[in-house]
């Protein structure tokens, strides 16, 4: 029988938890940060914050993961702890909503990038770069496990240097721009709870991926163990990076400059290095949205993968190829949902279709933790990575959740009812589906 391939170590791991992390929100989500609170002290202790947030949540998947090191993470977690067509739901999310919008959304970024920087495009061509890439990389990953390692790994490696360089680059400024007081009366003067949580949105959304890496369990070494390490360790290291990335905008432009700046992190590179360093910030997106792209790309067919095998997906989802031990029809699957997602929609609308499904998915996800502890007396067992604070921390990531998504429907309210639309519709498909099964 045709298997995967245990060919990801903890290295190669971490580098799918944090590639999963970081795309493009980093180099502009902070100016919508700094437009919602203008001192810099608490700029930095929001995007703490969500730092914290987006950890508790690699807490909780790395308990899962130790639990069930099966291939289809999230999907697999969601089956344990509800009726079958909770996880089904997901995975037709993950595909037309999460997956599908979020390649699409940021394959046209990418391509904008390359129009606006260094090939002239225009917009037939922005669309047939962005889709190339997508091609492109479905192909490499289609050719094996390592493949898809040695593509993400390599464009990691680029990004973090590319964000280390950046902010070695700002840090070369003798003198901050913006003044650093730490005095609580100064800090939280105009600050409330509406606004830290209406600044949480933008970096919620930048700390997003980290359960990606739990997809490809079947194809890492020791699962039970690297998985959870993986979860955790990814986390953190992407925690230091944004915090030094805004830090750095902080020490060359002002919250005023920042919360004005279309562009942040090219306007903070001109500002120390001229039309030189704005030109490197570009491409330094166009890796990173590269990055972001081969990471989804290699995890998400794998959830496809184990929703066929328990006969929820086309029986040709199921199969891997016998060469290269890839679930081939998934991958390029994946590919046609995107592209079709491509020819219809724009990057903000594609965006806004993700936040809802993704934050639904991640609170019946950590509220699941919860369900499984307690049907399990004496649970966790020796060996399990258990939740440090649970269940105070699973349950505050569960009410963060619920309150992403309560403001999506206020912020993106069409959006919203689509996404809900699409599930209630994939809802009566699985229904019809198991009724024709009956004899």
């Amino acid at each position: 029988m045709i298997g995967f391939r245990r060919e990801l170590g903890l290295l190669d791991s971490v580098v799918v938890v944090a590639g999963g992390i970081i795309g493009v929100g980093i180099f502009a989500n902070p100016s919508n940060v700094a437009r919602v609170v203008g001192d810099p002290v608490l700029i930095l202790l929001v995007w703490a914050l969500g730092g914290g947030i987006a950890l508790i949540g690699a807490f909780v998947w790395a308990e899962l993961a130790s639990r069930f090191p099966h291939v289809g993470g999230q999907y697999v977690y969601l089956q344990r702890a509800y009726p079958p067509l909770v996880g089904f739901l997901y995975g037709i999310a993950l595909l037309f909503i999460i997956n599908g919008g979020s390649l699409a959304a940021v394959a046209i970024l990418f391509a904008t990038y390359v129009d606006s920087s260094f090939v002239p495009l225009g917009a037939t061509g922005i669309r047939a770069c962005a889709a190339l890439a997508l091609v492109g990389l479905t192909a490499v990953n289609a050719l094996g496990v390592r493949a898809g390692k040695w593509t993400n790994n390599l464009l990691m490696a680029a990004k973090v240097a590319g964000m280390v360089a950046l902010v070695a680059l700002a840090f070369g400024r003798s003198a901050p721009a913006s003044h650093f007081d730490p005095a609580p009366a100064s800090v939280f003067a105009r600050a409330s709870v509406h606004l830290l949580l209406t600044a949480l949105v933008p970096i919620l959304f930048a700390y997003g991926g980290w359960q990606s890496c739990a997809n490809v369990a079947a194809e890492v070494r020791d699962p039970a163990r690297n998985l959870a390490k993986a979860n955790v360790l990814g986390v953190i290291v992407v925690v230091a990076l944004y915090l030094s990335m805004n830090l750095a905008y902080l020490w060359v432009l002002t919250p005023a400059q920042m919360a004005a700046s279309p562009a942040l992190a090219a306007d903070m590179a001109r500002a120390v290095a001229g039309a030189a360093g704005a030109q490197f910030v570009a491409f330094l997106i166009v890796v990173s949205s590269l990055g972001f792209l081969a990471v989804v790309i290699l995890t998400g067919p794998r959830l496809i993968y184990a929703m066929a095998t328990d006969g929820l997906f086309f029986r040709g989802a199921a199969r891997l190829h016998p060469r290269y031990q890839t679930p081939v029809f998934a991958l390029w699957f994946q590919a046609a949902v995107s592209l079709a997602l491509l020819t219809t929609n724009t990057y903000d609308q594609l965006l806004s279709y993700v936040v809802f499904a993704d934050w639904l998915f991640f609170g019946l996800t950590a509220a699941g933790l919860v369900l499984l502890r307690s049907r399990e007396p004496g649970s966790p067992a020796p060996g399990i990575a258990a939740v440090p604070g649970h269940p105070w921390t699973t349950g505050l990531f569960v009410l963060v959740a619920v309150g992403v998504v309560v403001n999506s429907f206020v912020a993106y309210p069409m959006q919203s009812l689509i996404g809900s639309a699409i599930l209630v519709v994939a809802a009566v498909v699985f229904f019809v589906s198991r009724a024709g099964r009956q004899p």
